[in-house]
């Protein structure tokens, strides 16, 4: 049963997933200067992960993939009345939302990962850039990046909390935010991913809250 939640969840976020992998290709053209865009640049005038927008557009690809997945994954089934099916299955209802967090989670973490990733390989490619880089230099990046599942998590727990659009439903997506911002600022990496595991932590706790105790 987990396997087949896995493939729905997985075919359901496809388009989700398409466009953040365009994202990716638009993102790295835009950083290395390789445009597949007419407007796009094609003069590299910045410093890889130092003086450039890395961590700017980690938060456009991470924010607006969080956002789309978290509210995807339950508010969108919620209005489409897929809710009545999957929690009348031979599973327990934490295993249903256990299942789409771990998807949402792992789509999120990778595909960001991906955009780092591959600058890392393009900025220490020799001829691709002239001057020397280190990979400390792009610790940065990784904390934007270890800071993104709070917005994601908020976003779920917002589609899954019962309350007004424009009133308290949308209290969890604030606070995910600012754990994200919070956690993306601080001095080392280490302390960015304990505040952003903390945040959470906390906000899983409060998803399987709601999971049990809402009445669908």
């Amino acid at each position: 049963m987990q396997k087949a939640l896995v493939i729905k969840e997985l075919r359901e976020s496809a388009g989700i997933v398409i466009l953040a992998v365009f994202g990716v290709a638009y993102l790295l053209a835009e950083l290395t200067a390789t445009p597949i865009m007419p407007w796009q640049n094609s003069y590299l005038y910045t410093y890889p992960f130092v003086w450039d927008s890395t961590q700017t557009y980690l938060w456009y690809l991470g924010g607006a993939l969080g956002l789309a997945l978290g509210f995807r994954q339950t508010a969108w089934e919620l209005s489409h009345g897929t809710y009545f099916f999957l929690l009348h299955r031979p599973i327990s209802r934490r295993a249903v939302f256990g299942v789409k967090l771990l998807v949402g989670l792992t789509l999120l973490m990778l595909i960001t990962a991906l955009l780092i990733a591959l600058f890392t390989w393009w900025s220490t490619t020799p001829g691709h850039f002239d001057a020397p880089f280190f990979l400390s230099m792009t610790v940065p990046a990784w904390r934007t990046w270890v800071a993104l599942p709070p917005l994601y998590l908020g976003a779920f727990l917002a589609g899954i909390r019962p309350g007004r659009w424009f009133g308290s439903r949308l209290v969890p997506l604030v606070a995910g935010f600012l754990a994200a911002v919070a956690a993306s600022n601080m001095p080392w990496f280490w302390l960015s991913a304990a505040l952003s595991i903390a945040a959470s932590t906390l906000l899983v706790v409060a998803i399987f809250y709601y999971v049990q105790v809402r009445d669908y």
